[in-house]
């Protein structure tokens, strides 16, 4: 069964992480869109299946998010990078967890489906220079 197969089947992918992005629960499902399994990243920090050039952008919402207790919106276009070094960009649903004292605990990233391939080759070009000016100018 391929991702689609299984996002199509309503086989939900869920990965749990706390509020520092460090993953504790990777299901199953999950490893049919990104390639990793639960002994590959349980443990982990996010920064696994973020693509290095938006590390910045997804760190700064997700602390966003963090100190907010709130998401701008429940669902989500996010570009993964596969085990293999391809991106994929799938549909998620977030939910933050509640804390202690009203802090946020975490979240609930939920895979509800996978755009098609060509989408991730569009990110992937889109990306490219901004790829080539990170790599220059970490030489430098």
């Amino acid at each position: 069964m391929d991702a689609s197969e299984a996002t199509r089947n309503d086989q939900r992918a869920s990965v749990t992480v706390d509020r520092d992005g460090i993953i504790h629960q990777w299901g199953d499902a999950v490893t049919e869109v990104v390639g990793y399994s639960a002994d590959d990243t349980l443990g982990q920090n996010l920064n696994v299946v973020i693509p290095p050039v938006l590390r910045p952008l997804h760190w700064w919402g997700f602390d966003r998010a963090m100190r907010r207790g709130r998401l701008s919106r429940g669902t989500f276009k996010v570009p993964a990078l596969r085990n293999d070094g391809r991106i994929v960009v799938a549909r998620a649903s977030m939910e933050l967890i509640p804390g202690d004292g009203g802090d946020t605990a975490g979240a609930v990233v939920t895979f509800v489906g996978v755009a098609a391939r060509w989408q991730g080759t569009a990110w992937r070009a889109a990306l490219a220079p901004i790829n080539l000016v990170r790599r220059i100018w970490h030489r430098g």
